[in-house]
């Protein structure tokens, strides 16, 4: 399993925890700008529109 898989897994788990269903994709990529880190999350995105949330909230939620 490689680093990309077990942040999707984690990501999943959390955002699930956060409200999301269980059928939600974390979409976990590889950042396009270092100077923001390695990896990014854009299902985070997604969840929170679909819950009516705003991200930096699900995302308080998701990893308390």
């Amino acid at each position: 399993m490689n680093i990309q898989s077990i942040l999707s897994d984690k990501i999943k788990q959390a955002m699930i925890l956060a409200g999301s269903d269980q059928s939600c994709d974390a979409l976990i990529r590889q950042s396009g700008k270092p100077q923001f880190g390695d990896y990014q999350a854009n299902g985070i995105m997604a969840a929170a529109k679909k819950l009516g949330l705003k991200s930096t909230r699900i995302c308080s939620k998701s990893f308390r």
